[in-house]
């Protein structure tokens, strides 16, 4: 059985670059646009696209999961079920109409916005660090107003900060601050949740249940990238609905410890032997189907309440085992 990305749709929120690509990918194989057989190899796909490597990554492992594209002999990936013979077609003789069909305008800072968060939030681990705006954008080979729109993005998610002199640096991510953050969410999330709730509906709540089942009857043959994308499903698009605005942007700020996981979790650590998180959503999606609000209250707050010590667990493993990159623009 395999785990496929539903879409809840556009009223409840709006994709993500690696979700757009996703489908994108997924309509032109299904409907045999793209041919059986090309390679897809991460690095000149992203090329061709001109998109960062990561949502390349992330779209093909959902591709990979619903069967659409499969491992071989060679390196990557070749479109078809497994077992399918790799040819030698161009890459732009299947994708190439996608550099110049797009559902939205990419501006320049979301081409490398990926690569950049998981540089940061790896370093963010390690304590304080200042990050040199001009040698960010000299790495990238972009120009400033670039990097520095990336650095307003990683801002808004605690991940990044400016001082009073304009000066750009990593917020430490250390023990007592992912307490301090799941403490906040801990009161704030469930009361965004609640009110949430009017407006997302049965058949929302249904999709998510769907999705939880289809990775649970599977895990831990689950992607890193599946596994972030549950997490947004219940701590980001099914709160967005909620009137309250104030509580959302609260909100916003404590989404690093969600970006903690997706760069950490079956990438720089395995997978858990028992699943971390899916059978509370379960719990907390029930809730919000039977509308209630105590219940789902409750099972909001004890998911929140015993996910911080694993968090910091996973953290304290990163420090001891990985040793960061040394890059010119963090200092």
């Amino acid at each position: 059985m395999t785990v496929s990305t539903v879409d809840p749709g556009p009223s409840l929120r709006k994709r993500s670059l690696y979700e757009e690509l996703y489908l994108q990918l997924k309509n032109d194989i299904a409907s045999g646009k793209a041919l059986r057989g090309t390679v897809l190899l991460e690095g000149p796909l992203a090329e061709l696209l001109g998109r960062s490597r990561a949502p390349v990554r992330q779209a093909l492992q959902l591709l990979a999961e619903d069967g659409l594209i499969s491992r071989f002999e060679g390196r990557g990936f070749v479109v078809g079920p497994s077992g399918t013979a790799a040819k030698r077609i161009d890459l732009a003789e299947s994708f190439g109409h996608l550099t110049q069909t797009q559902d939205r305008p990419i501006f320049a800072w979301q081409s490398l916005y990926e690569d950049v968060e998981r540089i940061v939030v790896y370093r963010s681990f390690f304590g304080r660090f200042r990050i040199n705006e001009i040698e960010l954008a000299r790495h990238f080979g972009v120009g400033r107003t670039v990097a520095r729109d990336v650095l307003l993005k990683l801002e808004t998610l605690g991940i990044t900060q400016k001082d009073d002199s304009f000066r750009w640096s990593i917020v430490p991510l250390d023990d007592q601050r992912i307490r301090d953050l799941y403490e906040v969410r801990e009161h704030v999330e469930p009361l965004a949740l609640v009110h949430a709730m009017d407006a997302i509906s049965d058949e929302h709540i249904d999709k998510m249940l769907s999705r939880l089942a289809l990775a649970l009857d599977t895990y831990p043959d689950v992607s890193a990238a599946t596994m972030y994308d549950l997490e947004l499903d219940l701590h980001l698009r099914s709160i967005q609905p909620c009137p309250n605005k104030e509580l959302l942007s609260i909100l916003q700020r404590t989404h690093c410890i969600l970006t903690l996981s997706k760069h950490v979790l079956g990438i720089q650590l395995e997978m858990p032997e028992y699943e971390p998180f899916l059978a509370e959503h379960v719990s907390v999606f029930r809730m919000m189907r039977r509308r209630d609000k105590e219940g789902l209250m409750l099972a909001m707050r004890s998911h929140i309440h015993g996910s911080q010590p694993k968090v910091v667990e996973r953290a304290a493993t990163v420090r001891r085992t990985y040793k960061p990159d040394d890059y010119s623009f963090i200092v």
